[in-house]
């Protein structure tokens, strides 16, 4: 059977993507100011918002690299994975309560309020380089799959699939805002977890014994184990996997705008909590069974030989079987999954960034007493601006052959602005002793000492300092050491305070007689 996309698969992609775009169209009622267009206006039930973390996280790299890596090698991403749940209670008990305190528009507004605007204008720029740097590499990527199961190779046709994604996704989030990527993306998790599911009882019909016998062999094959447990740390064994990842989900369920957006869009705090949970039950869950996926794919295609599959990467072979296995029709269903997978990613990017440089950049800095219908359409006006250099970061990585080069700019972007930020709001929240002025020190040092890191383990150190490069460790290990750096060198150089300062903005001065962590008011617009 060709891999190529049939009309009914065509019909059924088409209606997803208009139910999609009139989700949109229907949510910019909602949308005219700054409150509806980045917060939903505080409003939406926690189950809707649980939905749309989930869908955020997993991503169209979730959907094509877990079935991936289950299917060359084994489930070594699981328990990594899993530490997410670790990372859940973190956020329930300890971000959660400050952010949905004191009417916060953004995360890096409580770093403004704890050390300084210096502190805000970092991490909300850190934030946006990061997002930005990733945007075009998830358009590419996906838009590489839909090529691939459309069944034309020409390069135009990369071109065109991206442009015409990349319009679908900041179409709607440009008109509905936040309200629209939520709901959206509930449809869009919906069609991720069918797609999924629609797969696994194709393959087990094509292997012998159904699911026990795909058990059996994969267990012969050793293609269920984990790996072995901590050995040399610079193999990325499965406890340093672990390590990072769980810092990794800090940060994202603690310091990302994505994330904590979500947060201020819950109703309440109690359906801000239960989003948290509902995200992370069906996250790691998700993130198993597209693993387990992988595996049938492997044993599927050992009882069933394809010989295309001898010239597809290890990431194309899952497209390559819901084109060739899956009914016509049903396949679309399953492709939607895939893009929804991307989609969910995207919008929430151009939308939290858009909310960044409103309120982090243009608000504090420029214009602070604008009204709240014109922070919105600034707000719109950057979400389209953002969507076209999504869409025009995507054709570049394609014109240049650069996604490898991308992607390990964004790592080294992550890590340089990245690395020590959760660091930073830990310091924050934890202590009373770190001041603005060891905080700056501290962040300082572990940007330079990062830089010079990431710097030094390049190929290209390797030629001119030999003797360093050898010295310096995997950049894997970025986050485990730069966040602990900043944190312990903030603490150290500051001192102890007990002031009116501190009122409210760490654990240890919160309010009371409420219960509840009260932030102090705004500082005042150019101050």
């Amino acid at each position: 059977m060709a891999a190529t996309l049939r009309t009914a698969d065509i019909v059924v992609i088409g209606l997803g993507m208009a139910l999609i775009a009139g989700i949109g169209a229907l949510c910019s009622r909602k949308s005219r100011t700054a409150d509806g267009y980045f917060l939903a206006d505080r409003s939406l039930p926690g189950w809707a918002v649980g939905f749309s973390l989930m869908a955020t996280i997993v991503s169209s790299m979730t959907f094509l690299a877990l079935p991936a890596a289950a299917y060359q090698t084994n489930w070594r991403h699981f328990p990594a994975n899993a530490t997410y749940l670790l990372a859940v209670p973190v956020a329930w008990v300890l971000f959660i309560p400050f952010y949905r305190a004191g009417g916060l528009q953004s995360a890096y507004e409580y770093l403004e309020r704890r050390f300084g605007l210096w502190a805000r204008l970092y991490a909300g720029g850190a934030f946006i380089g990061f997002h930005l740097a990733r945007m075009g590499l998830i358009l590419y990527v996906a838009s590489e799959s839909i090529q691939l199961m459309i069944g034309r190779r020409e390069e135009w046709v990369l071109d065109v699939v991206m442009i015409v994604f990349g319009v679908v996704v900041a179409g709607y989030t440009v008109l509905g805002g936040l309200r629209a990527v939520i709901w959206t993306d509930v449809v869009q998790g919906i069609a991720l977890i069918g797609g999924g599911l629609i797969c696994l009882p194709i393959l087990l019909a094509g292997i012998p014994g159904g699911f026990g016998g795909l058990i059996d062999v994969a267990r012969e094959h050793d293609k269920l184990t984990v790996g072995a447990w901590p050995g040399d740390a610079s193999r990325h064994t499965l406890g340093a996997t672990m390590l990072t990842k769980i810092i990794v989900f800090l940060q994202i369920l603690g310091t990302d705008q994505t994330t904590v957006q979500r947060y201020f869009a819950a109703g309440s705090d109690r359906q801000a909590r239960r989003a948290l949970w509902i995200g992370g039950l069906l996250t790691v869950p998700v993130w198993g069974y597209f693993l387990l996926v992988g595996t049938a794919l492997w044993a599927f295609y050992r009882f069933q030989a394809d010989p295309a599959i001898t010239t597809l990467t290890d990431e194309q072979i899952f497209p390559h079987f819901i084109m060739t296995q899956v009914p016509a029709g049903v396949a679309g269903f399953v492709i939607i999954g895939l893009i929804a997978a991307a989609m969910s990613t995207l919008d929430s990017s151009i939308n939290a960034i858009a909310a960044t440089i409103t309120n982090d950049f243009y608000r504090r800095l420029w214009r602070p007493r604008e009204t709240n219908r014109h922070y919105g359409k600034i707000g719109k006006a950057l979400s389209l601006a953002v969507g076209v250099v999504m869409i025009a970061s995507g054709l570049v990585i394609h014109a240049s052959r650069t996604a490898e080069g991308v992607e390990d700019l964004q790592t080294k972007l992550l890590s340089i602005l990245g690395g020590g930020i959760l660091g930073l709001f830990l310091l924050g929240l934890l202590t009373r002793r770190a001041t603005s002025r060891s905080a700056a020190i501290a962040t300082t040092i572990t940007v330079v000492t990062v830089t010079a890191w990431v710097g030094l383990a390049t190929e290209t150190a390797a030629g001119w300092f030999p003797a360093l490069h050898e010295l310096v460790e995997d950049t894997f290990w970025v986050g485990v050491v730069a966040n602990p750096l900043l944190f312990a060198l903030g603490w150290l150089l500051g001192s102890p305070r007990d002031d009116d300062s501190l009122d409210g903005v760490t654990i240890w001065t919160r309010r009371q007689d409420s219960g509840e962590m009260t932030l102090p008011e705004k500082p005042t617009p150019g101050s």
